[in-house]
């Protein structure tokens, strides 16, 4: 941006709460922030005095193409049209907890006959509690999975509960009362739901009590059954917080934030204090963060507790926010209850926040070590197979089928050392002939590097493609390259060994003979990785489209269900599966089959079953 226009739009800046977007010359938001007073935030990145130094800072004038403004009537305002500017534009140089399938939520709805925890993505519903974010769906499933284990709650979804005639697995190893066909006790049913309710809100010493009382009563009424699954329910709590013991604190329910920084590169670190003790630790890494650390700071905990059910009523921050109160009045409004945002100065408070600073920069530091030797590892790849540049993105191409039939193709991709399985993508085959595994791989890399050559976003070509196979499949692969118009792909082809005593073999463009790699060499593993997963992709989607065949064979050999009814039938019951495990009284609903045709369908599943 020149000088003149800049100096326009800073002069007509008004001295107002609200919030500004900061744009590249292509109208794209690159920064949303916000403003107890527009005119002395926003000039404060360009005064040539300013204490503010970094990065991006110092290239805003040559990065920004226009600043916008939406006037609000306070700063609580502003920090509220902030958080949803921020989740609306997803923009480059701001925290971003809700642009990624990371941050994940617990719903337990209370409103329902037969609640049960389920993992979604956005807590919205009123009326409804929510626990977490989490930060990684894996913590998310292991909570869920912790949770049927020790306490009884369904955990099928309402649909499979309306359809089940008889009890499922679940009920047989007692993790589930199964109420969809059973006479439940509503009653004790609610314990359970209560039960939950407090284990995920940390509150489990409160929930030991309840226990305990509840198995003290049980038993004194003689009902030894319940007592002693309530004594066992006890030992499963308590061995959870064995390792919490160590840390005891004077206040009870409070989140303490801290921060490190090494360059434009942040992590934010969460301590979560229930009942007195450390409950969780949680750390958020976010890069290209080159605004101060106190804006930083104030957009994630706008964001982090903005829409969460579960938001204490103290947060202390490690440094001093200038928007503390604004914050403190937009999160008391939004839950209804009083929140308190504060800077902890000293005392206890202050050792805690210390503490949490300590445990961003250790995450930090784990990452940056973990990056350097992925860098290493990745130099000597480049090395071993004579590439132009460290092959950060590896992708791998491989064909499953069975017996020549059914063959479906898979590409992997492999991201700085690690898979990224969201990135994993499948290919149903139809222009390779039977038990042709170079046809098939000529189609799945020409369809892959067909998007990439056409500049499709997410589709951009990797710096080294793996082939699983010999020089016959990278000679396909080549060949592919060349029909879908792309130059200059680095690929390589990977065969498995021959025998007990071989090791597998890399082979290069122009060369006649595999190249020698050791064992454990990095190159090998990282391109053994590709492979493997490559192969995991193919085999899994393989047998999906073999069972969803079978079935469709099984029903071509129902009397009276021809082609139109059975199209209808697997449309309007949405998958294969739903059809094996409907009821004859679900089947008869659909259009076109009655109860005979109905019963005809059924039989033919279950004798295919018992075959």
């Amino acid at each position: 941006m020149d000088d003149k226009r800049l100096s326009e739009i800073l002069d007509a800046l008004p001295r107002s709460p609200g919030v500004y977007l900061m744009k590249d010359p292509r109208g794209a938001v690159i920064y949303v922030g916000k403003a107890k007073n527009l005119h002395a935030r926003v000039r404060s990145y360009f005064s040539p005095n300013t204490s503010d130094g970094r990065f991006f800072v110092s290239r805003l004038r040559a990065l920004l193409g226009d600043i916008d403004l939406v006037l609000t009537t306070n700063e609580k305002e502003a920090i509220l049209l902030e958080s949803d500017l921020i989740k609306k534009h997803a923009p480059r140089y701001n925290v971003k907890l809700k642009d990624d399938k990371d941050f994940l939520s617990l719903r337990l709805d209370g409103s329902k006959p037969w609640p049960r925890l389920e993992i979604v993505r956005r807590p919205r519903d009123k009326g409804t509690t929510f626990f977490g974010p989490y930060h990684s769906a894996s913590a998310a499933r292991e909570t869920v999975r912790v949770v049927n284990r020790h306490f009884r709650l369904r955990s099928c979804s309402d649909r499979a509960m309306a359809s089940r005639r008889r009890p499922c697995l679940q009920h047989q190893i007692k993790r589930c009362p199964a109420p969809c066909v059973l006479e439940v006790d509503a009653e004790e049913y609610r314990r359970q739901v209560e039960f939950v309710e407090l284990f995920l809100s940390g509150r489990r010493a409160e929930l030991l009590g309840v226990m305990r009382e509840r198995m003290e009563a049980a038993s004194g009424a003689m009902d030894y059954e319940r007592a002693a699954v309530y004594r066992d329910q006890i030992r499963a709590v308590e061995e959870t917080l064995r390792p919490q013991t160590v840390t005891v604190f004077d206040e009870k329910d409070h989140d303490v934030v801290g921060l490190a920084r090494h360059g434009d590169e942040v992590v934010v670190a969460v301590l979560e204090v229930r009942g007195g003790r450390i409950f969780e630790l949680k750390d958020f890494h976010f890069p290209d963060q080159a605004f101060p650390d106190e804006e930083i700071l104030s957009s994630f905990i706008g964001q982090r507790y903005m829409e969460t059910g579960l938001v204490p009523e103290l947060i202390s921050v490690s440094r001093s926010l200038p928007d503390a109160a604004a914050l403190s009045a937009a999160l008391s409004e939004r839950t209804g209850r009083k929140v308190r945002v504060a800077h902890a100065a000293r005392g206890p408070r202050r050792a805690r926040a210390e503490m949490a600073d300590r445990n961003a920069e250790q995450a930090l530091k784990a990452r940056l070590r973990s990056r350097e030797d992925s860098r290493s590892r990745l130099e000597e790849v480049r090395r071993a197979l004579h590439l132009a540049v460290p092959p950060r993105r590896v992708e791998c191409a491989d064909i499953s089928h069975l017996a020549g039939g059914d063959t479906v193709g898979a590409v992997s991709r492999v991201e700085d050392g690690r898979i990224d399985r969201a990135r994993g993508r499948t290919y149903r085959l139809k222009g390779a002939g039977r038990g042709d595994d170079y046809g098939a791989m000529l189609e799945v890399v020409r369809r892959r590097f067909t998007r990439a050559a056409a500049g499709e976003a997410g589709w951009e070509a990797p710096d080294l493609l793996v082939v699983d196979g010999g020089r016959g499949q990278l000679r396909v692969a080549q060949e592919a390259l060349s029909e879908a118009g792309v130059a200059g792909q680095a690929v390589v082809a990977l065969a498995k060994d021959r025998g007990a005593d071989e090791g597998d073999r890399i082979f290069l463009p122009g060369r006649k003979n595999p190249i020698p790699i050791k064992g454990g060499a990095a190159a090998l593993l990282l391109l053994a990785m590709a492979r493997d997963e490559a192969h995991r992709l193919a085999i899994g989607y393989q047998r999906k489209v073999r069972a969803k065949h079978a079935l469709r064979s099984r029903l071509d050999d129902v009397p009276g269900l021809g082609p139109h009814r059975k199209a209808r039938l697997l449309t309007q019951m949405g998958s294969v599966k739903r059809v094996e495990e409907a009821s004859v009284e679900e089947l008869e609903k659909i259009e076109g089959i009655g109860p005979g045709l109905a019963r005809r369908i059924m039989e033919a599943l279950a004798r295919d079953r018992v075959r």
